[in-house]
């Protein structure tokens, strides 16, 4: 296609999204200390237009021509049905971010360069949609790398801060890890397939395995799924609630993306074995995040743990897919696909939005620690309801967007019990619904937790006590991302016709239509019909009835502080007890007083865990490489110039005996 083609399908739209976004890189490294008004604008835009590319573009291709090409690989981008897709929550999440993202950095003004922030977040939007519209592996690892790049110096803004630095660097070890698992993959397969070219990949079998594999390792390492996930929970909290909001809803997205491209829909690797290794890590996945979320007090890192759960729940509906197209089952493989594209949509909207929460209470209260927050909903109403909102859609509860897509893999667990080859699959099937119901009642746990001790209650803190309404910016971005939960919700049976489309592409025709059986804006009536007869029948009420106030019964003590009032430890002890040999609970109580058997004069209770994973097996192995690499640079560094000359003409025959071995 040529290039005047493609600019006349979405490309003119992506294309003037990228070059707004490379502006916005420009201006804001040249005015370094911009408050970022215009900036913030020009997103907008720029991810507006990405909407319109994927909302009312047309599917096309473009391989620009000599001297285009990187290496012997040609510049070549592709869009179609499950790129636009992408695009569209590229678009979705950006415009919110770019809009709470000004009042946001005022309060970090000091600390770090806003306009520099702005232009690593615009070269993050536009490389991830490189990544998205990158038709061979050449273009795909360029915009690979700029993304990774341009969302390290983002977690690293804060660069003055011991504890960021650290997780800014632990971050950058995991993409570093990352790249090279999926580089030494793509080099496998253009040494089995002779191109660089997606779409001329179509290995199967044996030989595709070991690339399949290793591609798998990579994008599950960006994606932060279990065992990958160490650099997640870090890396997010330090990062700005914006950036944090990018990177969970949209960045470790990309991952999915090429999942889907490689091994669901484009057909570039078919291997058996992928669908099984992808349902059981997500499945273990989701249920880590889940239990270590419950432990948190850091309002970001429980929600960074969260994203390691639904990275989980999305990899299981792809496994499902792949197992249905293993076993010829069309329907298992499309409702597979479907639920985990529109949980990815979801994921990105909900989870945006409680970063964003996140970042609200932080800027107003300057703590992150649950533990010293409290009875913020009557001083951030706004704030508050919108976290409510996100709340109840990451808890799958109906109506709300994270319900109807987490329905839909219920639907493809069904269908997989009703189709399996054998009594084993099937009941696999069950117990994977049965799972799924598991992690869904620990996140309704978790979230009650979060919000009661957020919100509710009496402040535990002064900075609670003190704290007020966002500004008007991040109260309409919150908003804005409320509504799309509700509205997506409401809307299920409307994102089949897109998600149709690309289940097509995996060479069937879509069978979707009829999957839907819940009459989900007729619930939302009753639901909101039986909520308005109770409000105006209690309201009746207490206008003929007295009303009679008490104080609580505060046992003699005299008034109740906030230090009687549940913890978030406290309220997550009984369950954190029940997977306590997972992660090594323990709750420590130390009674200090001169007579303190009768009469205490302080008590304190401290919850500890340990994730035996990163202890028992990331540690010693990254110890063990830092002692090994220690001493193999003391003795190649020897400050010896006839050495190095060696070295230099040593790699210089192995260059020449691979070029005449070509």
């Amino acid at each position: 296609m040529s290039v005047s083609e493609f600019m006349g399908g979405s490309g003119i739209w992506c294309g003037a999204a990228v070059l707004l976004w490379l502006a916005v890189a420009v201006a804001g490294l040249l005015k370094r200390k911009y408050s970022g008004s215009a900036l913030s604008v020009l997103t907008i835009i720029g991810c507006a237009f990405l909407l319109l590319a994927a909302i009312f573009g047309r599917n096309c291709s473009l391989a620009f021509p000599l001297p285009w090409y990187l290496g012997d690989s040609r510049f070549s981008f592709v869009i179609d049905p499950l790129s636009r897709w992408f695009l569209a929550i590229i678009g979705v999440v950006g415009i919110p971010v770019a809009l709470f993202s000004p009042g946001y950095l005022r309060h970090m003004r000091q600390r770090i360069s806003l306009g520099f922030v702005w232009a690593a977040l615009a070269l993050l939007l536009a490389t991830m949609v490189g990544v998205i519209l990158a038709a061979n592996a050449i273009v795909f690892l360029v915009a690979w790398e700029v993304m990774a790049a341009s969302s390290f110096a983002l977690v690293i803004a804060d660069h003055e801060q011991r504890d960021i630095r650290r997780a800014a660097f632990i971050y950058l070890g995991a993409t570093r890890t990352g790249s090279a698992f999926l580089m030494a993959g793509f080099l496998w397969a253009h040494q089995l397939t002779g191109s660089w070219s997606f779409s001329e990949w179509s290995l199967s079998g044996v030989s595709a395995l070991g690339p399949a594999l290793l591609i798998f390792v990579g994008l599950a390492t960006k994606a932060g799924s279990w065992p990958f996930h160490l650099w997640l929970p870090i890396a997010h909290p330090a990062a700005p609630a914006p950036v944090s909001a990018i990177m969970s809803g949209v960045m470790i997205k990309t991952a999915i993306y090429a999942m889907a491209r490689f091994f669901v829909v484009g057909g570039s690797f078919s291997v058996p074995a992928i669908g099984p290794i992808i349902l059981i890590l997500g499945a273990i996945s989701a249920f880590w995040g889940v239990i270590f979320a419950l432990l948190q007090h850091d309002l970001k890192r429980l929600l960074a743990y969260h994203s390691v759960e639904n990275i989980g729940i999305i990899m299981m509906g792809l496994g499902i897919s792949l197992l249905g197209k293993r076993y010829h089952v069309p329907l298992l493989a499309q409702l597979g696909l479907a639920a985990a594209l529109f949980h990815t949509l979801n994921h990105a909207i909900f989870k945006s939005l409680l970063f964003l929460g996140a970042g609200a209470v932080d800027t107003r209260t300057h703590l992150r620690n649950v533990e010293k927050l409290g009875g913020l909903i009557h001083r951030m109403p706004w704030t508050a309801g919108a976290f409510v909102v996100g709340s109840a859609a990451i808890c799958a509860l109906p109506p709300l967007n994270g319900f109807a897509s987490e329905w839909m893999l219920y639907q493809g667990f069904f269908a997989f019990a009703q189709h399996g080859h054998s009594v084993g699959t099937r009941m696999g099937a069950l117990l994977l619904m049965g799972w799924l119901a598991l992690i869904g009642a620990l996140a309704i746990a978790c979230f009650v937790k979060a919000v009661g001790v957020v919100f509710l209650g009496n402040p535990r803190s002064q900075q609670a006590e003190h704290a007020t309404e966002a500004g008007r910016g991040m109260v309409i971005a919150q908003m804005l991302l409320a509504f799309m939960c509700i509205g997506l919700g409401l809307a299920a049976p409307l994102i089949l016709s897109p998600l149709g489309k690309i289940a097509a592409q995996m060479g069937s025709p879509s069978l979707l239509r009829r999957t839907w059986t819940i009459p989900i804006g007729l619930l939302a009536l009753l639901l909101i019909v039986t909520v308005g007869v109770l409000a105006i029948w209690m309201r009746q009420l207490s206008r003929s009835l007295p009303v009679r106030r008490f104080i609580t019964w505060e046992c003699g003590f005299g008034d109740l502080g906030p230090r009687t009032q549940y913890t978030a430890a406290s309220f997550a002890q009984p369950i954190s007890r029940i997977f306590g040999a997972i992660y090594g609970y323990a709750l420590e109580v130390t009674v200090k007083g001169r007579h303190r058997r009768h009469f205490p004069e302080t008590v304190t209770a401290e919850t500890m865990h340990e994730a035996h994973l990163e202890t028992k097996i990331y540690v010693p192995i990254l110890k063990s490489i830092h002692r090994m690499s220690g001493n193999f640079l003391m003795r190649l560094q020897a400050g010896s110039v006839h050495q190095y000359l060696i070295y230099m003409a040593l790699v210089l025959a192995l260059l020449l005996w691979i070029g005449v071995g070509r």
